[in-house]
Formats: structure tokens, C-alpha cells, sequence
């Protein structure tokens, strides 16, 4: 292959050649993404219809549904994003997200949190954090990430 390079800069004719090439494959994108856009109009027109169903309907407020269909959307890109992690990242990922204090807040750490028995009863208190903390601390040592992905399904 040739190279673009033509005495001390490129050469005009092929840069001319590239540029030409990224500017009509960009214009093609631009002409896809209005039509896509066009279509995504209509689409958010009827998810609009359904909040405003659900708040004269059944007075559902909107803005706690809207809440609840982010929330959710988010938890399923995280449990996405972590299981596209190999099993050593996995867990990696599970006892960071253990030592910043995260997991046990999120429906992982949840999921985690739910064969556990708490022997008190309560969610408060010294003895429940314990508890809490020794249920993370074996789902991210040994085979946690398995125990880990037993408390996702269950949530699906």
C-alpha cells in the first residue's frame, strides 16, 4: 500500500479521497439518526400516554414511576456491566464495591443479604451490620460470585 505521505506533508489527492469518504459516510449517519429520531418521537409520545394512564387511572404519581423505570433501567445496566466481567473480575469488582461500602445498598448486595438470617430480627443495630458484613464478606471470597449471581435471578 502506498504511503499518504507526499514530499514534506500528504497527498493531496488521497487525504482529498479520505476526507470525501468520512464526510459521506458521516452524512449517511446523519440522515439514519433523523429518521431513527423521527421514529423515537413516536415511541416517547406513547410512554408519555402511559405515565399520564397511570397517574388519572390509578394515580400513580409520575414522577416516582419515571423514578422507579430509571432506578430500575440503572440496576439493569450495572448487573450488565458486571456480568461481562470474567469470575475473577467479578469478584474483584464485588469486594470493591464491599470495601466503599456499596454493595450492601444496591439489589446485589440485597440479593447477597437474602439467604442470610438475621438472627435478631432487625435491620438496625451493631449485631445486624455484623451480620451484614460477615453475609459480603462470603459472597466475595470463595465462590461468592456464584452465590452472588443465585441472589441476581432470584431478583429477576
Amino acid at each position: 500500500m502506498a504511503a499518504a505521505q507526499h514530499g514534506n506533508g500528504f497527498d493531496p489527492k488521497r487525504t482529498k479521497e479520505c476526507v470525501d469518504r468520512i464526510e459521506a459516510l458521516a452524512a449517511k449517519k446523519a440522515s439514519l439518526h433523523m429518521t431513527y429520531m423521527a421514529e423515537c418521537a413516536v415511541i416517547n409520545e406513547d410512554i408519555g400516554d402511559v405515565y399520564e394512564e397511570a397517574k388519572t387511572a390509578w394515580h400513580i404519581p409520575k414522577k416516582a414511576l419515571k423514578t422507579v423505570v430509571k432506578a430500575r433501567a440503572t440496576e439493569r445496566k450495572l448487573e450488565a456491566m458486571r456480568n461481562d466481567l470474567d469470575l475473577i473480575d467479578r469478584e474483584s469488582f464485588d469486594q470493591i464495591r464491599h470495601a466503599l461500602g456499596d454493595l450492601a445498598d444496591t439489589p446485589l448486595g440485597d440479593a447477597a443479604l437474602a439467604g442470610k438470617d438475621d438472627a435478631k430480627g432487625s435491620k438496625g443495630g451493631r449485631g445486624a451490620r455484623k451480620d451484614r458484613d460477615a453475609a459480603l464478606d462470603a459472597v466475595s471470597t470463595g465462590n461468592g460470585a456464584e452465590l452472588l449471581a443465585t441472589g441476581i435471578s432470584k431478583l429477576n
